[in-house]
């Protein structure tokens, strides 16, 4: 499928740009894609997912897209607002939500706050927000207040090769060189001297609240549209704690285990998108 890019305004988030690919008939399905990662986590995936009209857009702050104003977070909940106004710029009354990761998180708080509009939902290595216990709560707080703070005071990085960063993305998120590539490419932007990062620098501090597990099970209780997970043998959340009691909590669920790691939808993309087709494509 040819990949197309696209932006589109919207009022809580400014400027949302993203890729998108398929024809108008198709199953219209928008992606989210992981924290500090951007489209192109969909740009392996997408020429398997035929029959789908896909857009894969760049969370607020991410990739091409408009960074927050001054003075504000990424906020989980800040989230949802801006999605929703993705799909109603491109006219969807009805959509599946496709998300890896964060972008997954995100997903699931969509769901919840507009259940009538999602048809069904995919979730790659993620069920639901993370959590934190309560007592913890005060300390995230200061932590995440000082870290803004010292922000202010730091001027952007600017590096002089391409490479390094490349490796440095595959390293740490344990992807494949070529997956790493791609998402590191749309995340840069050429400056005297060298590159310097797109992402607003403030999605790296802490958040300053995190819901509780309860809320988070509360959320995925609520969830009425269909949903699959596709979790990786070798992902985050293989040895999870959390897994069979959010599962539970998720009974719109089911369930399916994929060889790889965290991002193997752009290191071995062919089966993940038979998982996501078999799904969908059942869909009354």
């Amino acid at each position: 499928m040819d990949c197309q890019p696209f932006s589109v305004e919207t009022p809580s988030a400014g400027t949302i740009c993203g890729l998108r690919w398929g024809s108008a008939d198709g199953i219209p399905v928008l992606a989210t894609h992981g924290w500090l990662d951007n489209a192109a986590s969909f740009l392996p995936i997408a020429p398997y997912l035929t029959g789908l009209n896909l857009v894969a857009i760049d969370l607020p702050g991410h990739g091409f897209s408009q960074h927050r104003p001054d003075g504000a977070h990424y906020h989980l909940m800040d989230y949802p607002p801006a999605v929703l106004e993705v799909a109603d710029a491109l006219g969807w009354e009805e959509l599946v939500l496709l998300g890896h990761s964060l972008g997954g998180a995100i997903s699931t708080t969509v769901a919840v706050a507009a259940p009538t509009r999602i048809r069904a939902m995919v979730l790659i290595e993620n069920l639901g927000p993370a959590s934190q216990a309560a007592d913890g709560a005060p300390g995230r707080l200061r932590d995440s207040i000082t870290a803004y703070a010292k922000l202010r005071d730091k001027a952007p990085v600017v590096y002089p090769d391409l490479e390094p960063l490349i490796m440095a993305r595959a390293r740490l998120g344990k992807m494949d060189h070529k997956a790493a590539q791609a998402l590191v490419s749309r995340n840069l932007a050429k400056v005297e001297g060298g590159y310097r990062w797109c992402s607003d620098p403030r999605l790296r501090l802490p958040s300053p609240v995190f819901l509780t597990e309860s809320q988070v099970l509360a959320y995925l209780g609520a969830i009425e549209a269909p949903t699959r997970v596709l979790l990786a043998n070798d992902g985050l959340l293989a040895k999870s704690e959390t897994l069979t009691p959010r599962l539970a909590s998720l009974q719109t669920a089911s369930v399916q285990w994929l060889s790889g790691k965290h991002h193997l939808h752009m290191d071995d993309p062919g089966p993940v998108a038979t998982a996501i087709l078999d799904f969908l494509l059942r869909l009354d």
